[in-house]
Parts: C-alpha cells; structure tokens; sequence
C-alpha cells in the first residue's frame, strides 16, 4: 500500500514571541528554577524579581497596556514590575515558559572580546519570505537560508547544517551547497558527525507510518562520506498527535553510538546502529531530579545536545544544565550565575556555550561565567557548534539567516 508524503514539513526552531502594540517586555530563554506556576484562568501581578513560569497562550501586558502573547515553549519574558500575566482557561500545556522582572546579575562573570566572521547567508533576507521564497545556494550574503536548524563541524572544517529540512553545507570559504533536499528522501533537524565524516540526522520520516489513523513517523538517517543515503532507524517512534515526532538535538560518543535530544519528551534516547534503540536518560516527566538513566528526570528548554571528549553528554534545563555521563548518570551543574539563552554547545573539556541576543556565554567546567558581546546580528541566535580546533559557529534566524564564525 502507498503511503501518502506527509504534507506538512515542521520547522523545529526554538518558539518565539508575537508581540503587539510594542513595549517594554523582552525575550530572551528560560533562565531560573524555583518558579512558582500560574495555573490556566489564573492571572498575577508582577513584583520585584519575581518569576512565574506559564504555558504558551499566556498573555503579558506592561504598565504601559501594551501586550505580548507567547506563543510556544521555552522563552523567557523579561518585563516590570506591575505587569500583568493572564493565563486563558484554554491555555492547558505544559509551563516551561518563564516569565520575570529579575535581572541577570553581573557578578561573577567576566568580559572579552571574539572575532567574528559572516560565513554565508543574507543580514536582511530569510527563505520563506516573499523576497525569497525558497532557500538558495551561493557563497557568502548570496546564499539564502532559512535558519532555525541544526550544526556541526566535519572534520574539514566544513559546517554542515539543516536548514528547512534540507541538509546544506558551508565550506571554510564560505561556499552554500544543497547536499541532500528536503524529503528526497529525508528531512534532516539534528546534526551528528563522526570521525569519517560520516553524517547522522534526526526527523521526520517523509511518510506517513499509517493513514488511518494519520500517523507521523520519526526516523535516524545517515550520509556516508561517500554521498550514500541511508536510513537507519525508519518510524522507530510515531505520533498521531504531534508532527514534530523525532526531531532534536544529535551526537555521536567515540563507540559511534547516536543520542537524540528528545525534547516533547524530556528524555535522551540512544541509538547503537546496527542494533536497536533504548531510553537513556530520562523518563518522560518534566523535572530535575538526579540519578541514574530513567531514575532521573530531564526538562528540556531545547532541543540542543552536546557531547565531551570523555562522552558526557549535556542538555540545558531553565537556569541550570544538566550533565549525564556515559553510565546513564544524571548531574546537575549549577553556573555561578545565572545564564541565559536557549541553544547550547560543548568543547571537549566540558565548557558550555550559550548565546542570547549579541551575547554569547562561556560556562567553565568550574562554574564561571565569561560573556562575548557578539555584534555580528541583531537577530536571534538559534545554533551553536565548535570545531575541532574550538572555533564556535552560530547560525542566527530573524530578518535574515546567516552562519558566523567566532575565534576566542
């Protein structure tokens, strides 16, 4: 029997906020524990450094009574004191978004400066819109991307990347070739890379698992050094509820094991090609209790995943991260400071990168934080990657779509 394409491709960028009539109210991602939750049909006034965390659909309104409605999950709202947080009673979803009129202290972070590099992509211009409806191969400003996806580093210093479920690369001269379209056969999100250049790739299956009822797939795909497109692990979970099935972060361990960063289900699944697939970490239940593989509870504010030189693996939870060693072990590691951003990456030493808007964040291995100003964009950065020699690749998505390279 044919199975029918599915017909609606999922965009998995971190969500964002629709704002209205302007305001004082910022974005930015989640960034604090300890909040208390407002329930749907409940609505609070905002006191000094005050958080409450609210599901998508709440409704903040500033003094000024200009509004913004948050549209998704894992944002973080700054806004003012007397501000107002209204949760519809229609609004049921999880609340992993934090809302708050705390400020993000400078204490115990330094400053220093970075080099930056537009690689490829436009400033002012993103696939999808009416300039540009497609996405568009060329070298550096005249290649369009969409932005919003996955990347990583081979090993010759190629980033490659997904970009609107297409899998593209950019080489170190910033040249944007499509190396695998958009549901021919695949559709790409997370990135992994081993150490021939062998690349891995979570999503959608392109099919429909079942048409009655309408059943989405997820699947794990490989491109072999040689072009070779395989699928290793075709529907190995289905939905009939949520299109965004399988989509997440991706790593390879040095054993050429595969971790997905399944976040609609706040665990860590692991692959072991040729053989099957087991839960790792995590269990299903939003939380940040330690302990060991399914013992443990995860709340992924993204989807993002980094790994070690000594195969730690790391995702981020709102204000803290989590480390889960290769035993299964799950840690929590608290930074000195609190750290904002929503995308995260990991050299080998363990350090962890994040990036806010113009701002990207170092977390050492001994909880200090240093901050980069990044002047490259003014426009959200939704990836992160490092290179064998520690470079830091970013890809923004806003006005426009770009790739940039950061040396310390």
């Amino acid at each position: 029997m044919t199975i029918f394409l599915r017909a609606i491709f999922v965009s998995c960028v971190s969500a964002m906020l629709v704002a209205c009539g302007g305001g004082n109210s910022t974005a930015t991602g989640p960034g604090t524990t300890g909040s208390a939750t407002v329930a749907a049909g409940a609505a609070v006034t905002m006191a000094a450094n005050e958080s409450v965390m609210v599901p998508s659909g709440a409704i903040v309104t500033s003094p000024n009574g200009s509004s913004i409605t948050i549209n998704g999950s894992s944002n973080r709202v700054s806004t003012q004191v007397g501000a107002t947080v209204n949760v519809p009673a229609s609004a049921t979803g999880p609340a992993t978004n934090l809302v708050t009129t705390g400020q993000t202290s400078n204490a115990n972070v330094s400053t220093a400066p970075l080099t930056v590099t537009a690689l490829a992509g436009s400033a002012t211009v993103t696939a999808g819109s009416t300039s540009a409806p497609t996405i568009k191969d060329g070298t550096g400003a005249a290649a369009i991307l969409r932005g919003g996806g996955h990347l990583a580093v081979d090993n010759d210093g190629n980033v490659i990347f997904s970009d609107k479920g297409a899998l593209r690369k950019v080489t170190p001269q910033g040249v944007v070739t499509t190396v695998s379209a958009a549901a021919q056969p695949y559709e790409w999100d997370g990135i992994a890379i081993d150490t021939a250049n062998n690349i891995y790739g979570s999503g959608a299956s392109v099919a429909l698992a079942s048409i009655s009822p309408a059943t989405f797939g997820a699947s794990i795909n490989e491109m072999t050094a040689s072009g070779a497109l395989l699928s290793l692990y075709p529907n190995w979970e289905t939905s009939t509820s949520n299109i965004g099935v399988g989509f997440g972060g991706l790593v390879v361990d040095s054993k050429g094991n595969l971790f997905l960063a399944d976040q609609i289900n706040n665990r860590i699944v692991k692959f072991s090609p040729p053989n099957g697939w087991t839960v790792f970490a995590g269990n299903g239940t939003a939380g940040n209790a330690d302990g060991i593989g399914t013992a443990a509870t995860l709340t992924l504010n993204t989807s993002d995943l980094g790994i070690d030189a000594n195969d730690n693996l790391y995702v981020a939870s709102p204000g803290i991260f989590r480390k889960i060693a290769a035993n299964g072990t799950v840690t929590t590691i608290t930074p000195l400071t609190r750290v904002p951003g929503s995308t995260l990456a990991i050299d080998p030493a363990g350090n962890i990168y994040t990036a806010d808007i113009q701002m990207i964040y170092r977390t050492a291995v001994n909880g200090t934080v240093t901050a980069y100003p990044f002047s490259g964009s003014t426009d959200r950065i939704s990836s992160l990657a490092l290179d064998k020699n520690n470079n830091l690749y970013l890809g923004t998505q806003g006005l426009g779509a770009q790739i940039f390279k950061v040396s310390f």
